[in-house]
């Protein structure tokens, strides 16, 4: 993998200290990704399929809305677009047939849905998409803190309809798969308004992540296998 820092600010786009730490756990999982079959959601910016075709994968790279243009010029930066095709798909309500893909993946998506509910109904879709034995890799924003939401409220346009996941739920999130591995990370960066200000604030979750409980952490990084 490309391991340059400009092909993972690519990848992950905000917050990178921090969002980067999902790759090294997702790599826990998946061995080798040379000819999976893999389906990517909300991605708008293409981080998560640059990535993945950047490992060998095939991507389907998806969102709920038209690609910018800087979407395939990214992917063809990197001359990887031969790896990756584009389509319009709503996390709710994916059109691919059953027991489809080897891996799914997204960031940072479902809180934008709103609700428990559609959350769930997102869940159960790319369960349905995968095939046997298929994994689920995703990064998502937590609730975390009364401090995180009172932030959130006051420096975010979405947080008004955002629906950010609590970590004691992840279990019953995920609970139709049969392995579920997750951990949380991050306190500080996301307070940040900067990009530098995150990677310095990230710098302090490096230290501190370790020694604080899992429901004050901001960022979810989980793998569900089917």
């Amino acid at each position: 993998m490309n391991k340059s820092p400009s092909f993972i600010n690519d990848v992950i786009q905000w917050d990178i200290r921090n969002w980067s730490k999902a790759i090294p756990f997702w790599k826990r999982y998946i061995k080798e990704f040379d000819g999976k079959r893999t389906m990517t959601f909300g991605e708008r910016e293409g981080g998560l399929s640059l990535w993945l075709a950047s490992q060998g994968a095939d991507v389907v790279c998806t969102d709920y809305n038209e690609f910018p243009e800087t979407t395939q010029e990214l992917h063809k930066k990197y001359g990887l677009s031969e790896k990756i095709s584009y389509a319009k798909e709503d996390i709710t309500q994916i059109s691919a047939p059953d027991n489809t893909y080897d891996i799914v993946m997204f960031k940072s998506v479902i809180g934008g849905l709103g609700s428990i509910e559609r959350q769930e109904q997102a869940i159960s879709e790319l369960y349905r998409i995968l095939k046997p034995g298929g994994y689920l890799l995703f990064a998502e924003n937590l609730e975390a803190t009364k401090l995180h939401t009172v932030v959130r409220k006051k420096f975010t346009n979405w947080s008004g309809y955002w629906c950010y996941p609590k970590y004691h739920q992840t279990n019953k999130l995920l609970d139709r798969f049969s392995v579920v591995e997750y951990k949380s990370h991050g306190f500080f960066a996301t307070f940040g308004r900067s990009e530098k200000q995150r990677r310095i604030l990230g710098s302090i979750d490096r230290s501190i992540s370790p020694i604080i409980p899992g429901s004050w952490k901001y960022i979810l990084f989980a793998a569900a296998q089917k």
